[in-house]
């Protein structure tokens, strides 16, 4: 009987002291954790969605901010002529099929432009996209505008390339060439750049 009672005894004081070791496993799990955890994180870009692992409020927060289109269109219209053969794209992408091939020499039909690409029109009525540099883009001129707005100065004649100066309404500009639905203006300071005609009185 005393034999039985001291193996209880034993028995209760070896699962106390398995709980015990148990619980003091877990803090020190925890607190290596805690210390392992860096004191700042990661956040991903709003420009490329965050990896599967992310919380749920990751992806709403890249869904309510996407990074632009490559394939957004900036409406314009002008007639201009090719420099050389081109293909036309089916895509703004140069990898895209190709689904004509137009002449230097010929004019053309562009309906708007993407950050790197010309849509154009085609005779048959079809939608495509050739490269910039193989058409004339700019049609020189030489007059004198007054600014009816504010307006950054772009490199490029589209709403996507690099900013490289700023004017200012009420203050005259020389414009110096016309492309799409912006102008060609040459600062005092020589820098060459374009704004949009909305922008000129």
């Amino acid at each position: 009987m005393e034999a039985r009672r001291g193996a209880s005894r034993a028995l209760a004081i070896a699962i106390t002291a398995a709980v015990l070791l148990y619980a003091t496993c877990r803090a020190v799990r925890a607190q290596v954790n805690e210390s392992d955890v860096p004191e700042t994180s990661v956040v991903p870009s709003e420009e490329s969605p965050p990896p599967p692992s992310a919380p749920k409020h990751a992806w709403a927060r890249a869904a309510a901010h996407p990074a632009p289109s490559l394939a957004e269109v900036e409406p314009a219209h002008a007639v201009v002529k090719l420099n050389n053969d081109t293909v036309v794209l089916a895509e703004p992408d140069k990898a895209s099929k190709h689904i004509d091939q137009v002449h230097g020499g010929k004019f053309i039909d562009v309906t708007g432009a993407t950050r790197y690409f010309l849509q154009v029109k085609l005779k048959s009525g079809q939608t495509g996209y050739i490269d910039p540099s193989t058409v004339e883009l700019v049609k020189p001129t030489d007059k004198i505008f007054t600014l009816i707005s504010d307006s950054a100065v772009r490199e490029k004649p589209n709403k996507w390339s690099k900013k490289l100066s700023e004017v200012h309404k009420g203050h005259n500009v020389h414009v110096v060439g016309v492309a799409l639905d912006y102008t060609k203006i040459r600062m005092k300071s020589g820098l060459e750049g374009f704004i949009p005609m909305s922008a000129l009185e």
